[in-house]
């Protein structure tokens, strides 16, 4: 088994082709997750040390879930600061749906919602438009966090640009940030 689902709407978006390989911060954020979480249960944002993740907290979100009833609503609290340059805005206290644009609402729900139910991480990749912007490709792990060690209260978002990291269609900010590394 391994520690990841695909979005949905990722598989989707692929048809029948194979995803491609990963680049190793999803896999390395998710080796050091299980290394801080209490054995048998989900680490909770208390067992999170940003001293460990400086190489990648500038892409890292972090989402509440809030819970009404049978409701999971799930607001912004952190937006890592590579992540806010990619995309030219601070989306930070914002609930999803006033966040992003509102054809990708469903989607991100959906993969915020799986990972509350599944417990476990989910990854996708979309093109990430933005307002008075061109498209920017995008990925994202969404793992789980539980205060408790059960019950998902937080998400944490690691993100990437593949064409950024690679050189192509770099957002002047985002180049920036990334050369000041």
């Amino acid at each position: 088994m391994t520690y990841f689902l695909y979005s949905d709407f990722y598989l989707a978006d692929l048809g029948a082709r194979d995803p491609p390989t990963l680049h190793p911060r999803f896999a390395e954020m998710a080796a050091y997750l299980a290394r801080v979480a209490p054995r048998g249960r989900l680490p909770g944002r208390q067992h999170v040390d940003p001293c460990d993740l400086r190489r990648v907290i500038g892409l890292l979100n972090l989402v509440q879930v809030e819970r009404e009833g049978t409701a999971l609503r799930f607001r912004f609290r952190l937006i890592g600061e590579r992540q806010r340059l990619a995309a030219g805005r601070n989306i930070a206290g914002r609930l999803v749906e006033d966040a992003v644009l509102p054809d990708l609402v469903p989607r991100i729900i959906a993969n915020m919602t799986k990972v509350v139910t599944a417990r476990r991480a989910v990854y996708d990749r979309f093109p990430m438009p933005h307002e008075g912007r061109e498209f920017i490709d995008s990925e994202r792990m969404y793992f789980p966090l539980a205060a408790d060690g059960e019950t998902v209260d937080v998400i944490l978002i690691l993100n990437g640009y593949p064409e950024a990291e690679q050189g192509l269609g770099v957002p002047a900010a985002y180049a920036a940030a990334v050369q000041r590394r």
